[in-house]
């Protein structure tokens, strides 16, 4: 009997999409093919801050969907 090593050179692939993740109550962080592009936080009543992959401020915004853009496209 022989028994033979199967060798893959496949990786998982990672979404360039990007993935935002709820990591406590009122925080997300996102990242984009596995690269963290930034958090989100949920000010009160005054909307969402949003930072860059660098913690540097973006912006604060009414809605969380515009906060997403907005880091996304940072």
């Amino acid at each position: 009997m022989t028994i033979e090593a199967v060798h893959s050179t496949a990786r998982a692939e990672i979404p360039d999409s990007t993935v935002w993740v709820p990591v406590a109550t009122g925080l997300w962080a996102g990242n984009t093919a596995g690269n963290f592009i930034g958090l989100i936080e949920k000010v009160s009543t005054h909307g969402f801050t949003a930072r860059n992959g660098c913690c540097e401020p973006v912006g604060l915004f009414s809605s969380l969907a515009e906060a997403k853009r907005a880091v996304e496209s940072s």
